[in-house]
């Protein structure tokens, strides 16, 4: 076949515009809402507070049935189209056989990973308000701390490392108003280095549950991890579980949660265990 048929039997101007469009609004609704992208916004003070009087409840809609975060929208159009076009030029344009079948596979098995990595899998949170986690992930450290932002008094911080075959998807640990949100530029270090909460780029969430807690989360970028969603509000209550952002390929989620009514926290997972965002629950105020 010719070089100019197989042009012409690539996807029509008017249905890739309509996956630029797509894509583009998904985009700008995020950005809109992003506090990355607030750059008028004085970072040492937070996003400016904008009240509403919304209740955000677990599981956005995202693509097939949600099965697919809606965080990753735009990757995932892109993906599709690239993918389709790749394997069509491929498939018309090496006449190696072998070669060619070989050829195909790599841009599908690229398609793949961006959908495993976009996954976002059916979360139940456990009855009861016990913290639970904000991702999924490998639990780095378990450690007490007394001078963290937001956060009043001692507290206990858990740190969780997202390899890139971890689900990405950040979920709010207890049900809350969101009251403080903060964006620090920083560099792209290993997400499993100890020194990269303080120098890699981070979002920070803090949210007020009704008993008058205030819990931090905190959304640190890794050395592949270059995008940071955090598409919440000032003002905004947010229920247990609901899955609040993410951090694309390979990060490091923090959660702090001080002591309630004078009881400290007491951390019910370990170092080294592997823990689900939305449903393993991290502990609880117990004396």
């Amino acid at each position: 076949m010719s070089l100019m048929a197989t042009i012409s039997s690539l996807p029509s101007p008017g249905i890739v515009a309509s996956f630029k469009q797509i894509a583009h609004d998904d985009t700008e609704d995020a950005a809109g809402l992003s506090c990355r992208g607030a750059a008028a916004v004085n970072r040492s003070r937070g996003c400016k507070p904008k009240m509403t009087t919304s209740t955000i409840s677990p599981e956005g809609s995202g693509l097939l049935g949600n099965r697919l975060t809606r965080h990753g929208t735009p990757v995932i159009l892109w993906a599709t189209v690239l993918t389709l076009v790749s394997v069509v030029l491929i498939g018309f344009g090496v006449a190696d056989p072998v070669t060619r079948w070989a050829l195909m596979h790599l841009p599908l098995l690229v398609w793949l990973f961006v959908l495993s990595f976009f996954r976002n899998p059916s979360r139940v949170a456990p009855a009861g308000e016990a913290p639970i986690s904000p991702a999924d992930g490998k639990v780095l450290a378990i450690e007490e701390v007394d001078d963290e932002v937001y956060v009043e008094g001692p507290a206990l911080r858990i740190q969780i490392f997202l390899s890139v075959f971890n689900v990405h998807v950040n979920r709010t640990p207890v049900t809350g108003v969101v009251e403080h949100l903060r964006h620090v530029d920083g560099v792209y270090k290993n997400a499993m280095g100890a020194s990269a909460r303080e120098v890699n780029e981070r979002q920070e969430i803090g949210l007020r549950t009704s008993d008058g807690v205030g819990v931090l989360i905190r959304q640190i970028a890794g050395l592949i991890a270059r995008r940071i969603i955090c598409p919440l509000q000032a003002g905004q209550e947010i229920e247990r579980g609901f899955d609040f952002g993410m951090i694309r390929f390979g990060s490091q989620t923090e959660i702090v949660i001080p002591a309630r009514n004078g009881i400290p926290f007491q951390a019910q997972v370990q170092l080294g265990q592997m823990v689900q965002g939305g449903k393993t629950v991290l502990g609880d105020w117990s004396e």
